[in-house]
C-alpha cells in the first residue's frame, strides 16, 4: 500500500516537472522571438562548386548557380552575406555516366548557439552531371607563324625543344585533338631568335579545344633569321633642284616617304649600288609656297625593281620669303584732322621708316609707297608730342611690319599771324589802362 503511494506521486511529480518545462521552453521561445523575430533571407546567383571526380571527367556546362534561403533569427541572418554561403556538388565517388547529385549547402556561423536555429535550404536541390573516362594522349607541337620577318630578312622553320605533349580530359574532348599549336611573330625579329610560346590545344580545323589540360604548357621555339643577299634595302632622297627657286624665297624644309625601298635584283648587281639613290629631279620654278608632290626613284638598272612594286616617293616642301629690313628715309610727316585755319609747325618734318617683310616687297618699297600722319583731331593751339600713323600703300605689308625713327614728332599748332597781330593789338590798351 505504501509502495503503491509513493510510485503514484514520484509519476505525478514527473508530470509537474515536465509541464513546468514546457511552459518555461514556451516563456522563453515567447521573449526571445519578440525581442528578435524568426525571418528569412534568400541570396541568388550561388556559385555550385564541383568537387571532381577521381576517375572521370564533367562534360556538361560547369556555369552553374543555386538560391539559397536562410531562415533564423532576423540579427543572424541580417549579418550573413553571400560570402559565407557554399554550395557544393561531390563528384569525388561518382564514375563515368549520368548522374543525379545533391546540392549540399552551409552557412558560416557566428557562434554555436546560432547554428542550431539557422536552417538554409537550396534551390535547385540537385543538378544532373554527365562524366565521361579520363584520357591522356601524346600529341604533336605545331608552330603557326603568323607574321614573317621584315622585308629582306628571311627565316628557316621554327624549331621546338619538344615535339609532343601529353593533353588530358575527358575522352570525347581528348579525342578532337590532332595538335598543340603555339604561335609565333617575327615582325620585328631581324636577328635569330629563341621563345617561350603557350600551347593551344586544336582540332582539325585549326579551331581551339577547351577544358582539357596540356602537359607542359609552353614550348621553347628557335629561329634562326638572317638577312637575303637579293633584297637590299637602300635609303631615298629628293632630288631637289635649289638653284630653281625664285629670288626672295627659300627651302625651309623637306619631308618625304618613305625614308627607304627594298631593292631587289642579283647579289652582285645590289652590292655595286650607292646607299642612297635619288628621286627624278623637283624643280622650283615659280614656286612661292609649299606643296606636295609624287616623284619616281631613279634606279641603276633596268632588271631591278622595288619589292612594294611602287618605287614612289611622295615628297612634302616648305617654302617661304626670305624676311630682309630697309632703312628708307626722308619721309614727310603730314597732319589731319585739324579744323580751322590754323599754322601747325612739325619737329622733324621727315623721318626714317625700318621696314621688315619679305625681301621681295620690301625691296621695292619707296619713299612714295610710305604715308606718316599725325592726327591732330580735337587739339586746340598749343604744343603737344604725338606718335604717328603708318600705311603703306604697296603690296601686303601693313604698318605692324614698319617702325619709326623718330617713333614721336613734336606738333605745334598756332593761330594765324594776322589773328595773331590782333589778338596782341586788342591786349595793348588793356595793358596801358592797367
Amino acid at each position: 500500500m505504501i509502495v503503491r503511494l509513493s510510485k503514484s506521486d514520484m509519476a505525478g511529480n514527473l508530470l509537474w516537472l515536465a509541464v513546468s518545462l514546457l511552459l518555461a521552453s514556451g516563456v522563453w521561445y515567447i521573449a526571445v522571438t519578440s525581442a528578435d523575430p524568426i525571418g528569412k533571407r534568400s541570396f541568388r546567383s550561388i556559385p555550385v562548386q564541383i568537387v571532381p571526380s577521381k576517375t572521370a571527367e564533367m562534360t556538361n556546362s560547369r556555369t552553374r548557380t543555386a538560391t539559397v534561403t536562410i531562415q533564423g533569427l532576423q540579427t543572424t541572418i541580417s549579418a550573413r552575406r553571400a560570402e559565407d554561403i557554399v554550395v557544393r556538388a561531390d563528384l569525388s565517388r561518382l564514375g563515368p555516366g549520368t548522374h543525379t547529385v545533391p546540392l549540399e549547402v552551409s552557412v558560416a556561423q557566428p557562434d554555436a548557439d546560432s547554428a542550431r536555429r539557422l536552417v538554409a535550404l537550396v534551390q535547385p536541390s540537385q543538378i544532373i552531371v554527365e562524366l565521361e573516362p579520363l584520357e591522356s594522349h601524346e600529341k604533336k607541337i605545331v608552330i603557326e607563324l603568323l607574321r614573317a620577318p621584315p622585308i629582306g630578312f628571311r627565316h628557316d622553320d621554327p624549331l621546338p625543344n619538344i615535339t609532343e605533349v601529353l593533353v588530358s580530359g575527358a575522352a570525347s574532348r581528348v579525342g578532337q585533338v590532332v595538335a598543340a599549336r603555339g604561335e609565333l611573330d617575327l615582325s620585328a625579329s631581324r636577328n635569330p631568335i629563341e621563345a617561350d610560346l603557350r600551347l593551344y590545344a586544336v582540332d582539325a580545323d585549326g579551331g581551339r579545344i577547351a577544358d582539357v589540360e596540356l602537359d607542359p604548357q609552353t614550348v621553347t621555339v628557335s629561329v634562326n633569321i638572317a638577312r637575303r643577299d637579293d633584297i637590299r634595302q637602300i635609303a631615298v632622297r629628293p632630288n631637289v633642284l635649289l638653284d630653281t627657286l625664285p629670288a626672295g624665297f627659300t627651302l625651309k624644309n623637306q619631308s618625304y616617304d618613305p625614308e627607304s625601298i627594298f631593292v631587289s635584283g642579283a647579289p652582285e648587281q645590289l652590292g655595286n649600288i650607292s646607299d642612297t639613290l635619288f628621286t627624278e629631279p623637283i624643280s622650283l620654278v615659280d614656286r612661292q609656297e609649299g606643296f606636295d608632290i609624287t616623284v619616281p626613284v631613279r634606279l641603276p638598272g633596268d632588271d631591278l625593281f622595288v619589292m612594294s612594286g611602287d618605287n614612289n616617293v611622295t615628297v612634302s616642301i616648305e617654302i617661304i620669303p626670305i624676311i630682309d629690313s630697309r632703312q628708307i628715309d626722308n619721309i614727310e610727316v603730314a597732319h589731319i584732322g585739324l579744323e580751322g585755319d590754323y599754322s601747325v609747325s612739325i619737329v622733324p618734318k621727315a623721318v626714317s621708316a625700318i621696314v621688315t617683310g619679305p625681301v621681295v616687297m620690301v625691296d621695292v618699297l619707296t619713299v612714295e609707297h610710305i604715308q606718316v600722319v599725325v592726327d591732330l583731331n580735337g587739339l586746340s593751339p598749343g604744343v603737344y608730342d604725338r606718335e604717328p600713323s603708318i600705311s603703306i600703300n604697296q603690296g601686303e605689308l601693313g604698318g605692324e611690319n614698319v617702325s619709326l625713327l623718330p617713333d614721336v614728332v613734336n606738333v605745334e599748332i598756332a593761330l594765324p599771324e594776322e589773328e595773331s597781330q590782333e589778338a596782341d593789338g586788342a591786349a595793348t590798351p588793356s595793358s596801358v589802362n592797367g
